[in-house]
């Protein structure tokens, strides 16, 4: 009970920050890429077989989502580490798994090392390359559109509320 409540306050509190970003214009679309990848963690349930004690943000390859994503992970307490490009042989899950741009053999690799990981990417190209989840431009905002048929094959369910935010594509497996 405590923790659904406290979810739902998250979720409150990031769809505010989420719509709010179009009028502010100090926030740039890479910002708020990074605040979604850390808020996916929190709407998303791994099997019972991943440890999810602490939470593993991982960047395949450096960008500037990637840098915001790596500040939100360490000015954040409780227990979450952030690997990039150069650390990421060091993860042991990834439980959010960014890619800012690959090939379908990229993407193939990033799913062997890591079945459990969440994968995350731009466009819909992504999600045809076996991506999960992808940030598009709708109504000139960021918003994620995510293949909930990929996400099922790595065992992670994605809750109901991020996918009432996101668009969703059906995609033949």
């Amino acid at each position: 009970m405590l923790r659904t409540r406290w979810l739902r306050r998250m979720f409150i509190m990031f769809g505010l920050f989420c719509y709010s970003l179009p009028v502010s214009s100090q926030y740039s679309d890479d910002d708020l890429k990074s605040v979604y990848l850390f808020r996916f963690a929190m709407l998303a349930e791994w099997p019972k077989s991943v440890s999810v004690s602490a939470k593993e943000y991982c960047v395949a390859r450096g960008s500037q989502v990637g840098d915001g994503l790596k500040k939100i992970v360490e000015a954040k307490l409780g227990e979450q580490a952030f690997y990039g490009s150069e650390t990421l042989s060091l993860a042991s899950t990834c439980h959010i798994l960014y890619v800012e741009s690959g090939s379908a053999a990229l993407v193939s690799r990033l799913k062997s090392q890591f079945p459990h990981a969440l994968l995350i990417g731009n466009g819909m190209q992504f999600i045809d390359l076996g991506g999960m989840i992808a940030f598009i431009r709708v109504n000139n905002r960021i918003k994620p559109l995510i293949a909930p048929a990929h996400a099922q094959q790595s065992g992670v369910k994605i809750r109901s509320q991020l996918l009432k935010v996101a668009e969703i594509v059906e995609v033949s497996l």
